[in-house]
């Protein structure tokens, strides 16, 4: 849960930084919403459609499922997806992005519909969304594929370090598709601020929304170290930034990109007006760990970030 903990304090900080940053966009321009390509994602499955049971052994790529019991009448399991794969099994709970997450824990019990993404980027502005459909039985820990779908994305904008955000059209909606090197922090259309430390995030415009909807998110990126004089600045303290096994090369560092995506529509406007920006949040040197903590209990605490001194 500690792990949990500081997880969630760096991504909650990382889309706080989104909001008040407000560092220049590098992105030359926002294509139209009715240029971006519709594309057809199938609905989730139902659990009314779901067999009765799964035999043990059925399995599908970078997908694990985890047993444990945590309680003594209640066991669970945790579902894993690797690769950079986002998981969601059942329905999906408000404030959690549709992409899913890295891994969840779920009570043993009826078998229940899954869904699976994973972005795919042959290089930069060239990528897709393969999404698998499957029915998960905790009980065998099996999988069975049902269905897959791949959605052909189109670029939204261009960043720095090549980061791009993709996105495609779903009905009225504008489907916003984000690559995460790390963990990704974001504030959703309702105000809601969340995390996803798996491969993508993808968050949802209603483009019907009547005051207009708007996403904001923040997250690390590898990128070339800025030549200077004096000895860089750390960007958080160690243990809260990768372990030691992904420690990056002298001259790379990881920067906060921040992603702010806009739809407004008045009466004059044939469609919505699409706005995307894509900037770095903070400046060469990185943001370092003050001496400011914030109290979690149980003795835990967590450094605040806040901007390198000059």
């Amino acid at each position: 849960m500690r792990g949990l903990a500081k997880s969630s304090c760096v991504a909650i900080a990382a889309a706080s930084l989104a909001l008040v940053a407000g560092a220049p966009a590098e992105a030359a321009g926002s294509p139209s919403f009715s240029s971006v390509p519709e594309a057809r994602v199938p609905e989730m499955l139902h659990p009314k459609d779901a067999p009765d049971a799964i035999p043990a052994g059925e399995r599908i790529d970078s997908v694990r499922v985890d047993e444990n019991a945590m309680r003594v009448q209640q066991s669970f399991a945790t579902v894993v997806a690797d690769g950079g794969r986002c998981v969601a099994v059942g329905a999906i709970p408000p404030g959690v992005a549709p992409s899913g997450v890295a891994q969840t824990s779920i009570r043993v019990g009826a078998v229940l519909p899954m869904r699976v993404e994973r972005l795919v980027e042959r290089k930069p502005g060239e990528a897709e969304l393969e999404i698998v459909d499957a029915w998960l039985d905790a009980r065998t820990s099996s999988i069975r594929q049902v269905v897959t779908t791949r959605v052909s994305l189109t670029t939204l904008a261009k960043g720095p370090a090549s980061y791009t955000v993709y996105g495609f059209r779903k009905g009225s909606e504008l489907q916003v598709v984000m690559p995460s090197q790390e963990r990704i922090g974001y504030v959703d259309p309702r105000g809601q601020i969340g995390f996803t430390q798996c491969g993508h995030l993808r968050i949802g415009l209603d483009g019907a929304a009547k005051n207009g909807a708007m996403i904001v998110a923040a997250g690390r990126i590898r990128t070339n170290r800025a030549p200077s004089p004096r000895r860089p600045a750390p960007l958080f303290h160690p243990q809260f930034v990768m372990p030691q096994s992904q420690a990056l090369p002298a001259d790379m560092m990881m920067r906060v990109v921040q992603v702010s995506v806009s739809m407004s529509r008045t009466k004059r406007d044939r469609e919505p007006l699409l706005s995307v920006s894509v900037g770095w949040a903070e400046d060469d040197e990185g943001i370092t760990a003050s001496a400011s903590t914030v109290d979690m209990g149980e003795d835990f605490e967590v450094p605040i970030a806040e901007p390198a001194e000059e």
